[in-house]
């Protein structure tokens, strides 16, 4: 800064003008370093961080996969002889019971052959009971009886021969259950074995599922499992493993597992064809210390949190374990009761000032 002086100014003033100059840039200097963080004379911004107290917890490593619900066997209903349908009986969605009639076949021709049948072993039974009396009184030979009795055995089989013809024109249910297909109509001309219908045997609902071969060692039958429906996505049903299948699949590498649904709750009406959400509990620790995934850092290979220690940050390394639900085992490297960063690390350094904005427990509440 310049500053004439003139010939004709008093010596006052030309002092004040000079102390007032030194004076502007001793402030402006001042100020330049208190604005600086961590400056000579400043004593540095705080970073807010959240934090998490280190506490102990059980971890489990969940594995879930999905598949549909279905009804433990499917039974399809064949004809068991040619025949046009006279009656159909159920619908789909009907309940059947074991044995109930559900359609009828045309048996006009077959009714008359077994009344047919009955006369001829009539007749027949009534030659080998006479021939039994003239063989007692000596009148017949042993011949002649054994050939009246060889009529009698044939006419005999003919007649059940007829009977079952009969019933087989008369189709039943051979278990009990829901019947989800129906394939002929009044009218239908049907062959021998062709399929008529399908019963779904709801008794017990299972859903079958694929499981990595990696995992599959860590299930054992019976062991009990959770399931959620897409139907009703709020509502957890109980399960249990009933089979694990012997042999993996060559390509994929997974190994079915079926699953039994054993209590269903309240208001919650499960149908097959459902897809449910399957939750296998694997690597169960029990009171290990853990921190939330987010806390861990990675940097040169190597895991690590930041420590808050009256409030400024220590960078310690770590041994991480089982990672659960957003939570990860520590094995090595902090304390209970230790509050790490859980946020921010790309922008954080060792011996950096913060301030805590937010600590939670090791349940996740806010402190």
């Amino acid at each position: 800064m310049m500053i004439g002086i003139s010939r004709s100014a008093p010596l006052a003033s030309v002092l004040y003008c000079l102390v007032a100059a030194a004076c502007s840039r001793g402030d402006s200097a001042q100020q330049g370093s208190a604005g600086r963080p961590g400056g000579p004379g400043g004593s540095g911004l705080a970073v807010p961080v959240a934090a998490v107290e280190v506490a102990r917890r059980d971890l489990t490593r969940t594995v879930t996969v999905t598949g549909p619900v279905e009804p433990i066997r499917t039974v399809s209903v064949n004809a068991q002889m040619a025949g046009t349908v006279v009656r159909v009986l159920v619908e789909e969605g009907d309940r059947v019971r074991e044995g109930q009639p559900m359609a009828e076949l045309d048996a006009r021709e077959t009714s008359a052959q077994l009344e047919r049948a009955r006369a001829v072993l009539a007749n027949a039974e009534a030659a080998y009971q006479r021939a039994e009396r003239l063989q007692a009184n000596g009148l017949t030979t042993d011949a002649e009886l054994d050939a009246a009795r060889s009529v009698f055995e044939i006419a005999k089989a003919d007649v059940e021969l007829w009977q079952t013809r009969l019933a087989f024109s008369r189709i039943g249910a051979p278990v009990s259950g829901v019947v989800t297909a129906k394939r002929v109509e009044h009218g239908s001309a049907v062959s021998t074995n062709q399929a008529m219908f399908e019963i779904a045997d709801d008794s017990l609902l299972v859903v079958r599922v694929r499981v990595s071969e990696l995992d599959v060692v860590q299930l054992e039958p019976g062991a009990p499992v959770s399931l959620r429906l897409d139907a009703y996505p709020d509502a957890r049903i109980a399960g249990r493993i009933r089979r694990i299948f012997p042999s993996a699949d060559p390509a994929s590498r997974l190994v079915p597992v079926e699953v039994a649904l054993a209590r269903t709750p309240e208001g919650v009406a499960v149908r097959p064809g459902f897809l449910a959400r399957v939750d296998f509990d694997l690597d169960r620790r029990e009171g290990v210390l853990a921190v939330p995934a987010s806390a861990i850092g990675v940097a040169n290979g190597g895991a690590f949190v930041y420590i808050v220690d009256a409030d400024t940050l220590i960078r310690r390394p770590v041994e991480t374990g089982l990672t659960a639900a957003g939570w990860i085992e520590v094995r090595r490297g902090v304390d209970p009761g230790e509050s790490v960063v859980t946020s921010g690390h790309v922008n954080l350094r060792a011996g950096t000032p913060v301030r805590v904005s937010e600590v939670l427990s090791a349940g996740g509440e806010t402190l």
